[in-house]
């Protein structure tokens, strides 16, 4: 059963979701971890509701439950976003990560949401700083941590565009046992396209990469872009208990002799083939688990708060112990000037002077600046 979208899946899924460009941010709700929903307002559509499911899914769904609480990550993008467009909604070819572009104001600011391995969503800056991620992590190529640049990995072969001399190197240098586990891997298809490929090209899917000629390759390469550029005709696919399956954006060879529910919109078919995974009921023992949750998403952003503050405080006073004598000098011309003048009279003699900056003679108090 399926459990992630591929890239071919987003591919057919952007053509749908590109009619959100433009929309007004309503709401943001993160009612679970790995649960993320926009409401949006777009003149001559009304409100929509986008809905990424964490690693898995993104679609619009129409009915707005009761999302309740809000997550520590939901709570950060609701800051950075609310009341800004969504303006541009894109896929980052080959990979499966889908790229939301806002504005605020005068801002721009992404979210980078990866459907690969566990998932992941990464708000970043203008200039693809990352700002916070639902998850860090430290890879041996990158890191998904705060203020550093959002890296995402990258295949060797886009299989959106990959020429003739390209699939026969990919080919050539697989190390797989048959041309079907080569295109699944090596060009990043999943099984289910890698299958359609094989089919609509009339070859064996177990021969070895490496006995694939250029007539092959040629007709493989022809059956991708007929994939890529086919005309959406969704569906689900059933079991025997007519329930779904799998769904594809249009009707696959692979599946001529299964059942199928055909769908107005490639979206329709992605929610209701997840809809199966929702409507599992919540047992008292998840209520306590996602309780428990939130309880330490809360603890995490306080621990975190307190630890930036103890950095703050450590850093002011490493400065103040790195120029002890020059600030004890000036306060020592501060103690002896009040025994002869008064904090007014002190306040005039000090201006222009090179460390104390301000006097406040109502509280006795002085500002003092001090460099690294």
């Amino acid at each position: 059963m399926k459990k992630q979208l591929s890239s071919i899946d987003l591919h057919f899924l952007l053509k749908e979701l590109k009619a959100l460009e433009g929309s007004r941010i309503g709401k943001i709700y993160q009612p679970e971890k790995e649960s993320i929903i926009f409401s949006l307002h777009k003149a001559n559509m009304g409100k929509k509701l986008l809905k990424i499911v964490v690693g898995r899914s993104i679609s619009i769904i129409e009915s707005k439950e009761d999302y309740g609480e809000t997550l520590g990550f939901g709570m950060l993008l609701r800051k950075h976003l609310d009341g800004g467009f969504l303006e541009h909604i894109e896929q980052l070819k080959p990979e499966r990560i889908i790229k939301l572009e806002f504005k605020i104001k005068d801002t721009a600011k992404f979210l980078f949401i990866e459907f690969f391995g566990k998932g992941n969503t990464i708000l970043c800056d203008a200039h693809n700083v990352i700002i916070n991620a639902l998850e860090h992590h430290d890879f041996r190529e990158r890191s998904i941590k705060p203020k550093l640049k959002y890296v995402y990995p990258v295949m060797n072969y886009n299989l959106f565009g990959v020429s003739e001399n390209e699939m026969q190197q990919m080919l050539n240098n697989s190390k797989k046992e048959s041309v079907i586990v080569s295109l699944a891997t090596g060009l990043g298809m999943g099984g289910l396209y890698s299958e359609e490929v094989c089919l609509l090209s009339g070859i064996d899917k177990n021969i070895k990469p490496c006995e694939a000629n250029k007539k092959i390759i040629s007709e493989m390469l022809a059956s991708i872009k007929k994939i890529i550029n086919h005309e959406t005709a969704a569906m689900v696919i059933l079991n025997e208990n007519n329930s779904p399956a799998d769904f594809t954006p249009f009707e696959f060879q692979f599946y001529s002799n299964k059942q199928k529910k055909r769908f107005e919109s490639f979206n329709d078919a992605v929610n209701h083939f997840y809809l199966q995974f929702r409507e599992v009921k919540e047992t008292e023992h998840d209520k306590k688990l996602a309780s428990l949750q939130r309880i330490i998403e809360q603890q995490k952003e306080a621990i975190e708060s307190m630890r930036k503050e103890e950095r703050e405080v450590r850093q002011k006073a490493e400065m103040i112990y790195q120029n002890y004598n020059a600030v004890k000098e000036a306060l020592d011309e501060i103690n002896k000037a009040s025994k002869k003048y008064s904090w007014k009279e002190i306040k005039e003699k000090l201006k222009g002077h090179r460390m104390i900056k301000e006097v406040n003679e109502r509280d006795r108090k002085i500002v003092v600046e001090i460099g690294d």
